[in-house]
This record gives C-alpha cells, structure tokens and sequence, in this order.
C-alpha cells in the first residue's frame, strides 16, 4: 500500500479520524492531570528489654524479637484488620514490611525493625494513615504481651527508628502526553485503514453475489 492509499482511505474514513483526534485529545487531558500521589513511611524497631548483658538492644541482633516483629506485622494483614484500617479512615494502599536479610524463598528475620508505608492521594491523609497503622502495630504487639502474661520488665517494646516523612511520587505530565499522543495516533491511522478495508470487502463481495 502506498501512501497516497492511505491518504484515500483516510479521506474516505474522515469521520473515523476525527473520532480519534477527539479520544486522543481526552486521553492525553486526562494523562496530564492525574492526581498527585504521596507516599509516607516510618520506620519502628522492636527492642529487647535492657538488661546487663544488653544495655543497648540496638546493637545486638536477636531473631527471636525479629522473628516476633515480623509476626505481629503478618497478623494486620488479614481481612479483618483492612476492613478495621478502612473504617479507621486508611485510604490508599499501605504495608509493614519486616527487614527480610534473606529471599522472598528462604525469608531470615534477624534484624527486629520494619517500614511502614501508606500510599494515598492526600499528603495529610497519608501521614494520619501512618499514625493509625503504627499505632495498630504497636497495640497489636501489647495485646500478644498481654495475653501471654509477660512481665512489665520483660516485655518488647516498639520504638521509632526513622520518624514519619512524606514526599509525593513523581508524574512525568511531558511523558504522560507523548505517550498518549503516541498511542492515540497510532490508533487513529490503524483503525481507519482498517475499517475502510473491511467496507472495500463486503462490497466487492457484495458486488460478486450480484452478478452471481
């Protein structure tokens, strides 16, 4: 086909090339102005009680303690405590991620500290997501204590290891337009050109049954 078919065909589907313009032109607005994004994480760390043998819980590495931080953060994972989190005012997608020094196939928890992110359109939103979800952590954590009967001087406490941040995730407006300019003229050739060859068919097999 050579390029002045195409320019025919084109012509000939003016109508489908509008409709084109038309899409790309709303697919590239809504592309450049997509809703900012913000990510906000903190960082805990659960401490062994200070005692002679440890006066700095930091400096030591205790995968009993790791391996009981990654269990309370596995056990917010559930339904329940997402519908819980929902209704608490969590948008967004969130997570408590353990410090894994292993693989995703032979996870190793020997470091006690976990990051916990909440991902949502809203900075203010993000960073109050962050508080009920620490917050949660920490009562969780308590809760299992309690239920264990641990003793005041021997429990595992949570402290903060990062402080809370936010920063917004970045969008490319530039990159956002050129790809839909891209895609959207690609379709608004193809499909033309298309169509006007599937109308050229049945006609001329329209026109074959006629003089059959």
């Amino acid at each position: 086909m050579y390029m002045t078919d195409v320019l025919r065909a084109l012509s000939r589907r003016w109508y489908v090339v509008v409709a084109g313009v038309v899409l790309t032109a709303a697919l590239g607005y809504q592309a450049a102005r997509v809703t900012p994004v913000y990510l906000a994480s903190e960082v805990l760390v659960v401490k062994y009680p200070v005692s002679p043998d440890a006066p700095n819980p930091l400096t030591g590495l205790y995968p009993s303690v790791a391996v009981t931080a990654a269990a309370v953060a596995t056990s917010l994972r559930t339904p329940a405590f997402e519908a819980e989190f929902r209704r608490a005012g969590v948008t967004g997608t969130y997570e408590f991620a353990p410090r894994n020094t292993g693989t995703n196939q032979e996870p190793r928890y020997i470091i006690s500290s976990l990051t916990v992110t909440n991902t949502t359109d809203s900075e203010e939103g993000a960073l109050r997501a962050l508080q009920i979800l620490t917050s949660a952590y920490t009562d969780k954590l308590k809760e299992l204590q309690d239920r264990w009967n641990v003793r005041q001087d021997l429990r595992f406490t949570v402290s903060t290891l990062v402080a809370a941040s936010v920063v917004e995730l970045s969008h490319s407006s530039q990159r956002a337009l050129i790809g839909s300019a891209f895609l959207g003229g690609l379709g608004t050739l193809a499909v033309p050109l298309w169509v006007d060859e599937i109308i050229r068919r049945r006609r001329g097999e329209a026109a074959a049954a006629d003089q059959d």
